[in-house]
């Protein structure tokens, strides 16, 4: 009977160790190592963290990560601590337009550099090297998202083995010589794989790395079980947020066609490394067919949709829970790395490896009070600073120890690929689809840094409506030196017709002027400079078709004096929404021959004031004063120039102009990815030749006349572009095209 009592209790304690032993196994030591495998994707690979929220619910303890490119930032982001709320916030807090900007924001460049967006010059460069010419190799420069990833992984900053963060974690790059997967684990910072991983082609510049040059994993592991396996993991989640491939008949532009080859490989690695996992393992792949790769701005629903699909498999993940104190335990681990550094005691600067910038530029733009401690936040931002005055296409740091516990910081700017000796292109365009027809074309040279103090050589021309060549000379009296002194030379050419009251062309002016000055200026600050300066000017402003005998005419030539301010914090020059724009001109000539009065004065003022009113309202009222001892100096007619008059229909020595324009940004529409505008514009003016002069074109000669326009616009990569229709108080129309600033 006690055997059989015996034998009866051994049976029903074997078999209940037998239901318990997949419990008692995902809590032993022994356990199953789980790693947690996160695709690329773009703005789709934010769902990685719905998926992850799941997990957490669960339960599932993750002993392994490894990620590409967008599931690299992810997933690099948990390994090192961060929970899923945060990395929801950090997700949600970034200003993707920010990010994928071309250049710094306007606050942030000089003033000579703001002064060339009102030229339409492009943002991108062509350099003049010894080995031919040079382009940039990416669209956006990598700065920005350099700081970001420095921020977000300033916690583990210190970490150069990233299986030492809290969950062993690797991420994927591609070598952009044979294309071969590399793996960013060892003698690397968390900040320099995600970047690395994250660097697509062609958007991002390559990552030099150890004599090689890194772009985005997902050309050679968008899926990296491979490495998850060569890690130690058992059982795999890998969760696919990759990008399907389009139709073919869906395809109809070059960047269409250049996404669906880089898809093609993308997808091939993809089912290569599907076919890795095996049955205990779990492939998760996200439902994101409302979404693309580049809906940045809807993080949260991207997001939420990553959940839900995470919870379509929840009896699949159920069984890799551990118990919810061994969870708690774990969790409390990991999310205890995430702690603010100290801040930096630095004994010294030192600038690393530059050729042509002077080393010493970059710690006086830098700024840093290296007397008392730095913090992370202060090196960003200075780091910012140097970035912004466009000499470097990245502005990375480290820190070498110091004396005493000190440390030496090290700045490892990267000088343009392209060179210091560039061109640069501009222009506008417009058609009433009628009579007129007018371009102008921009070339600028530049040669930076010809000399240690920072000395720039400028060339401009531009031919067209309004035509010029200039070359001047910026050279700052010390290195960083807010004095400067600029000698310039500039040759001016237009022409325009002249009407009479019925609109009837009477005749084409032609003004000429070359002007050769010197001037002595102070920068207040990137927003506000003053010049004063002096010098000799040419003039002669005569018809080169029509009636002769209406239009006095000048040829003279005169010394002068003048002096000028700019004033401009406006945050965006085609679409302002903030900021003031103020520029004032004053000139006193010597002896005119053709004036009564021997000492002759001309001034200039203009101002911009834009306010944004919310909901995507702005308004922008523009104003401009003048006065010259040249007549006909000014000239009006054209989109937002008193709207549906031909150019020059209205021109004077003597004018006051003004327009308010209302905008409306709509939401959710957008042009190829460009925001879509609506808007309109009321304008008025009074234009007179000055009171010594005899003639007039038409009898209400300086009368005030009012236009307005209605308008869609969009801003490009290329600059804004408008679908306008203009009319005038004195019965003038025109549908206008117009493609660049319509400003004068």
């Amino acid at each position: 009977m006690l055997r059989k009592t015996f034998i009866l209790w051994s049976a029903i304690f074997v078999g209940a160790m037998g239901l318990l032993s997949p419990v008692v196994h995902a809590q032993d030591k022994e356990a199953p190592k789980v790693a947690l495998v996160l695709s690329g994707g773009g703005a789709r690979g934010f769902s990685h963290v719905g998926v992850i929220k799941v997990l957490h619910e669960l339960g599932i303890k993750v002993d392994i990560v490894t990620g590409t490119s967008m599931g690299a930032m992810v997933g690099g982001g948990y390994a090192s601590g961060y929970s899923i709320e945060q990395m929801r916030e950090i997700i949600l807090s970034v200003n993707w337009d920010e990010m994928f900007a071309p250049r710094p924001d306007r606050s942030e460049i000089n003033w000579r550099k703001r002064q060339d967006d009102f030229k339409g010059l492009s943002d991108s460069e062509m350099g003049f090297t010894p080995e031919g010419i040079k382009v940039a190799t990416s669209v956006v420069p990598a700065q920005r998202l350099e700081t970001f990833l420095r921020q977000v992984t300033r916690h583990v900053s210190s970490v150069d083995d990233l299986t030492q963060l809290a969950i062993p974690f690797a991420a994927i790059a591609t070598d952009l010589d044979n294309g071969e997967a590399v793996v960013m684990q060892k003698d690397v910072t968390l900040a320099e794989a995600m970047r690395a991983s994250m660097s697509v082609p062609g958007a991002f510049p390559p990552v030099p790395r150890k004599g090689r040059y890194l772009v985005d994993g997902g050309l050679a592991q968008n899926l990296p079980v491979e490495q998850a396996r060569a890690m130690g993991a058992d059982i795999i989640i890998a969760v696919n947020a990759g990008t399907p491939l389009g139709k073919a008949q869906d395809i109809h532009s070059i960047a269409g066609i250049a996404g669906q080859v880089v898809g093609i490989l993308t997808e091939r690695n993809v089912d290569a490394s599907k076919a890795q996992l095996g049955p205990d393992d779990i492939l998760i792949t996200t439902q994101l067919q409302e979404f693309t790769a580049a809906d940045f701005k809807k993080a949260d629903q991207i997001i939420a949709a990553g959940e839900k699909s995470a919870r379509e498999h929840i009896s699949e993940l159920k069984r890799l829970a551990v118990s919810q104190q061994a969870f708690n335990q774990w969790n409390v681990a990991r999310e205890s790395a995430v702690v603010t550094p100290p801040a930096h005691q630095i004994a010294s600067v030192r600038v690393q490896d530059l050729q042509t910038v002077n080393p010493q530029s970059v710690i006086e733009e830098a700024g840093l009070d290296i007397s008392k401690p730095v913090t992370e936040d202060e090196l960003e931002r200075a780091a910012a600073r140097v970035w912004a005055s466009s000499d470097f296409t990245l502005v990375p740091y480290q820190f070498e120890p110091g004396p005493n516990g000190t440390q030496t910081l090290v700045w490892q700017p990267t000088e343009k690929p392209w060179g210091y000796n560039t061109l640069r292109i501009g222009g506008k365009l417009s058609t009433d689809f009628n009579q007129e027809h007018t371009f102008t074309f921009l070339l600028a040279h530049t040669m930076q840094w010809v000399n240690r103090w920072g000395g720039e050589w400028r060339n401009e021309a531009q031919i067209g409506k309004q035509s010029y060549f200039s070359t001047s000379f910026y050279q700052p009296l010390g290195l960083n030196s807010p004095f400067f002194v600029m000698p310039e030379i500039r040759y001016d050419s237009e022409r325009y017709d002249w009407y009479d009251d019925s609109g009837r062309a009477l005749a084409t002016i032609k003004n000429r002027s070359t002007e050769v000055k010197v001037s002595l200026g102070m920068e207040f600050s990137d927003d506000f400079v003053a010049t004063v300066g002096g010098g000799w000017i040419d003039a002669t402003s005569e018809v080169s078709v029509g009636l002769r005998s209406q239009y006095e005419g000048v040829d003279d030539r005169a010394m002068f004096a003048e002096m000028t301010l700019r004033y401009d914090t406006l945050d965006n020059i085609n679409f302002p929404t903030k900021g003031f724009y103020l520029n004032a001109e004053a000139r006193r000539y010597d002896d005119l021959e053709y004036s009564t009065d021997p000492s002759v004065s001309d001034y200039s003022v203009e101002a911009i004031l834009p306010i944004d009113w919310g909901d995507g309202w702005v308004s922008v009222l523009n104003a401009r004063r003048g006065a010259s001892s040249i007549p006909s100096r000014y000239a009006l007619g054209g989109l937002f120039n008193m709207s549906g008059a031909y150019y020059g229909r209205y021109n004077g020595s003597d004018i006051f102009f003004g327009n308010l324009i209302l905008y409306k940004r709509l939401k959710n529409v957008d042009v190829l990815g460009f925001p879509l505008y609506v808007g309109g514009s009321a304008e008025f003016t009074r234009v007179k030749e000055d009171s010594d002069t005899e003639y007039a074109p038409n009898e209400d000669w300086g009368q005030w006349k009012k236009a307005g326009s209605v308008f869609v616009a969009t801003n490009t990569i290329f600059g804004p572009m408008y679908l306008a229709l203009g009319r005038t108080s004195d019965q003038d129309s025109a549908v206008y095209f117009f493609w660049g600033r319509p400003y004068q």
